[in-house]
């Protein structure tokens, strides 16, 4: 359950025990910390995350056991469940250190935290993870590009996340997006020019920028980046043959 929310907590006795007390209790502790009078089968208990997690911090998982008592008469314990209370923190800012990589070489992509320290971070091409660890590090075309179609340009929308604390369920909210392309020239056999229109959020990271990568074999791609369009296109120029790519 997520922090701030309500959770219901059902317990079932045999018999139909009326009157007796259904007695909810904490992790290993012989003290229940919530009672009710049955009357009927069930017993329901409405918790809010804070009544839950009593002395545990957000992000812990609680465990929790019921019982029934009638007179002196007192049941076996039921089942143990436990009940993670999950939360988040912060937003943290993630950088690149360039906006356009081949699948072999790299871009090093720094997840910043507004607390310190933290215990890991998450890089997200989309939604799909490609790496975790440290909140500093430097990754391939080919990591940033793990499971799509090789192709001439393929633009990667990053964000990043940071877990506060070791052992607790704590995720921070996602980062700010950056847009990196992975340019394949292998997938070119002569001169192309690619002019790249990219949304306004991203336009003050790519005006005036262009980049240029030489393929073994001598083919050479040059990405030329424009503000012509609000939305995200590229757009090809062979020598010989204009090729429009759609994502």
């Amino acid at each position: 359950m997520e922090d701030g929310q309500v959770l219901e907590v059902t317990c079932i006795v045999p018999v139909d025990y009326t009157g007796g007390a259904c007695r909810l209790f904490r992790e290993d502790s012989q003290t229940p910390f919530r009672l009710q009078t049955a009357t009927s089968y069930l017993c329901l208990f409405r918790l809010t995350s804070r009544e839950l997690l009593g002395r545990h911090l957000v992000g812990s998982r609680v465990f929790l056991r019921c019982d029934y008592r009638l007179q002196q008469y007192t049941s076996e314990s039921s089942d143990t469940k436990g009940v993670t209370v999950w939360g988040s923190s912060p937003s943290p800012r993630l950088s690149v250190s360039r906006r356009f990589v081949s699948p072999d070489d790299s871009v090093e992509v720094t997840c910043s935290p507004p607390l310190r320290p933290v215990f890991s971070c998450h890089f997200y091409r989309g939604e799909v993870p490609v790496a975790e660890g440290s909140c500093s590090r430097n990754l391939t075309g080919k990591q940033l590009a793990i499971w799509e179609k090789s192709t001439l340009l393929l633009p990667v929308n990053m964000t990043c996340r940071y877990d506060p604390y070791r052992g607790r369920d704590i995720r921070s909210e996602p980062s700010n997006h950056n847009l990196l392309f992975v340019v394949d020239v292998s997938q070119v056999s002569t001169s192309v020019d690619c002019r790249v229109s990219v949304e306004d959020d991203q336009l003050t990271a790519f005006i005036g920028s262009s980049w240029t990568s030489v393929g073994a074999d001598g083919q050479t791609v040059t990405v030329q980046v424009t503000n012509s369009s609000l939305t995200s296109n590229e757009t090809c120029n062979n020598l010989q043959s204009q090729t429009r790519l759609h994502y």
